[in-house]
């Protein structure tokens, strides 16, 4: 990755104001953001089994030298390449439906964008395939899904929304189970509402009664 000049290091002169900070994105930036929508096309059009890095390399204007420096596998970068996809999770209101909704609902809005459903299948084969892309799939789960999830069904078993007797691990697999099964084995596209569904499944299966 490029790393900063010496002069963007040096101390500013005396008397003077220093070098003007950068605004926009880096040359680096730039380039692994042109790498990533290449992976982006090479997933979509070739899949996973078929995916080459040198065709990535060629769509990017980078060098396979760069790409294999700045990610630790091929899988790895297609993981980041869907994940870039995937927009914030939205406010979730106040109806439990809506919340629960809201922490799954990027994954349904990523795959309904374009060419979507096929960037997310590959990363999800990537990620059952290679260990690296593994550690970054699950670890965006942990921090996007898992832990907001975790503390919002303590809050409804609290308010006896829902049952206490609920293994988070179980509920994850209920709530991104089908789609992941949609993508991957169906190979269908997601419809709209697809996530909601999910989410009144789960409160209908864990209701307090």
């Amino acid at each position: 990755m490029d790393t900063p000049t010496d002069t963007q290091n040096a101390a500013p002169a005396p008397g003077g104001t220093g070098a003007k900070s950068r605004k926009g994105p880096t040359r680096s930036e730039v380039s692994k953001s042109a790498i990533l929508e290449a992976a982006r096309e090479e997933m979509a059009e070739n899949g996973w089994r078929g995916f080459s890095v040198d065709s990535v390399a060629k769509r990017a204007s980078a060098s396979k030298q760069t790409i294999y420096r700045w990610w630790p596998s091929i899988g790895a970068m297609c993981v980041d390449a869907a994940l870039a996809l995937i927009p914030d999770a939205p406010e979730g209101g106040r109806d439990p439906q809506e919340r629960i909704t809201a922490l799954i609902i990027p994954l349904e809005a990523a795959a309904r964008t374009g060419q979507g459903h096929a960037v997310l299948r590959v990363a999800l084969l990537a990620a059952a395939d290679d260990k690296e892309a593994g550690e970054v799939w699950r670890a965006w789960v942990g921090r996007d899904i898992r832990q907001p999830l975790r503390m919002l069904l303590a809050e409804l078993a609290a308010k006896r929304v829902i049952r206490r007797d609920f293994e988070l691990d179980d509920v994850i697999e209920q709530l991104l189970g089908p789609i992941f099964h949609r993508l991957t084995i169906m190979r269908a596209p997601v419809k709209e509402g697809f996530c909601a569904d999910q989410s009144a499944a789960f409160l209908r299966t864990y209701g307090a009664f």
